[in-house]
């Protein structure tokens, strides 16, 4: 009789070893499967919250671009505030960015030969959105889109180069939350020049080359009469 009362207590006691066992292993795995699916949801958050970052910082460029439009296009204009999102990346505003070359006739519009267009651009991680001159640009590791495209038309009897050049107090640099930007023009400046061979828009320097080469393109197929170049000068402050 104590014979099998040993035994069943032995055979007792395995199984309840052998319960804890199983309770640790499976809780174990619970507790594992829960880390790995919080990083991965935290890390698909982080990459969403980007996205959108992004997209918001696109949205507000091309709004300040359209505003800078309307004030080289109207004289009555003189003064627009924009607000743009910086979120968890960094808006730089500074002075030299691309240098265009219009000439007609292979001579330089412009008394100083080219004209540094400045830059400001909204960085987060490696993906940039700038404008430039009147254009709006995205580019990242795939290579730039251009969502605006720059105020430049030819046609057969008359051409129009309409460039915003942007100046700064000094170099700018925000990063986080919301920034306000206002732009005030300084200068208008406006040529009409006759064309009896050909005009090109050359991109001397730029970090956005496919978006210029377009527009080099464009007027290379292009023979007006006349072009008119128009540079509107503003201030950036933040």
């Amino acid at each position: 009789m104590s014979r099998e009362r040993t035994a069943r207590d032995g055979s007792t006691g395995e199984r309840g070893v052998s319960a804890v066992l199983s309770f640790v292993l499976v809780f174990g795995i619970v507790l594992g499967s829960v880390a790995v699916l919080s990083v991965a949801g935290f890390g698909l958050l982080d990459d969403q919250r980007e996205v959108e970052e992004l997209r918001a910082a696109e949205r507000g460029v091309t709004n300040l671009a359209a505003d800078l439009d309307e004030l080289a296009r109207y004289d009555g204009l003189e003064r627009r505030t924009a607000a743009l999102p910086a979120g968890d990346g960094t808006l730089v505003v500074d002075e030299g960015g691309t240098e265009l070359e219009v000439a007609v006739d292979g001579d330089p519009v412009t008394d100083e030969g080219t004209i540094e267009l400045g830059t400001l651009s909204y960085r987060s991680g490696s993906e940039t959105v700038a404008y430039d001159g009147g254009a709006v640009v995205r580019s990242g590791e795939a290579g730039s889109q251009l969502r605006r495209q720059p105020a430049a038309s030819c046609r057969e009897e008359r051409g129009t180069v309409s460039l915003v050049r942007l100046e700064t107090d000094g170099r700018s640099i925000h990063a986080g939350g919301q920034v306000a930007v206002t732009a005030r023009v300084v200068e208008r400046s406006s040529r009409t020049i006759d064309v009896e061979d050909s005009v090109t828009v050359t991109a001397v320097e730029t970090d956005h080359e496919e978006v210029w080469e377009q527009l080099e393109n464009e007027w290379a197929d292009c023979d007006p009469d006349q072009v008119r170049l128009t540079v509107t000068t503003v201030l950036l402050e933040t």
